[in-house]
């Protein structure tokens, strides 16, 4: 699957062969204008793929909005997020904090850098087809095996953390959210959610609508139970 937005191209990605990850829409114009990684060696394309890892290759351009809904993607589906070095620098920031695993594809000319840890890699630009799927392939099992480790946990202050990351709610999404991850996958009544919405003067439906979007991009999500009522758990 193959899906330009804004400049940034939400994939799934296998190696037999992935010439249309590549290849943007006529009205996107060539790879190379858009900041995107030139066309792979194919020599190494057509062997058989035992897993399909979800990636996003961010374009030179997109709004904020865009770029949080394609975040929640990452998020939920255990996806890795395909920059260019040294240009995407200033957007790596956030993605680390979230703990959202990058491959990093290096212009010519710039030097490789070293992975500071393991939710990261590097790969020259003209990488073939099989290392860049094996390298989505070893980013994504570390970003499900990081989010299956530990149960989430909420401060005081609002920041919801998922082990070494974490994201900032907003007050009215901080109190739905409290109840929710204190029975981390159990059903909470919506009566008792919105009670707890009503003590920071927020909407229940607005602030439940916000935290479903934010909690995504820590692999997390929140879901209907029966009998009107709501549960967090990780993204399946």
């Amino acid at each position: 699957m193959s899906q330009w937005k804004d400049g940034m191209r939400m994939t799934t990605v296998d190696t037999s062969p992935i010439e249309e990850l590549y290849e943007p829409d006529e009205e996107d114009g060539p790879s190379d204008m858009e900041g995107d990684p030139e066309k792979p060696d194919h020599r190494e394309a057509g062997r058989s793929a035992s897993t399909r890892p979800n990636g996003v290759w961010f374009g030179p351009r997109g709004s904020d909005a865009t770029e949080r809904d394609l975040i929640s993607f990452l998020g939920s589906h255990n996806g890795v997020a395909v920059l260019q070095w040294p240009r995407d620098v200033g957007r790596s920031h956030r993605l680390r904090c979230l703990g959202i695993p990058r491959l990093w594809l290096v212009q010519e000319g710039a030097a490789l850098a070293v992975a500071r840890d393991k939710s990261e890699e590097w790969l020259p630009q003209t990488a073939g087809d099989l290392k860049i799927h094996e390298s989505l392939r070893r980013l994504s099992d570390w970003a499900a095996t990081e989010r299956s480790a530990i149960p989430p946990e909420l401060e005081e202050d609002g920041w919801l953390h998922l082990g070494d990351h974490g994201i900032q709610l907003t007050l009215p999404e901080t109190c739905v959210a409290a109840p929710l991850v204190a029975r981390f996958g159990a059903a909470v009544d919506d009566e008792h959610l919105a009670r707890a919405a009503a003590r920071s003067n927020g909407s229940f439906t607005g602030a439940l609508h916000q935290l479903e979007g934010d909690v995504n991009a820590l692999g997390l999500e929140v879901v209907p139970a029966s009998g009107h009522a709501h549960l967090i758990r990780r993204c399946r």
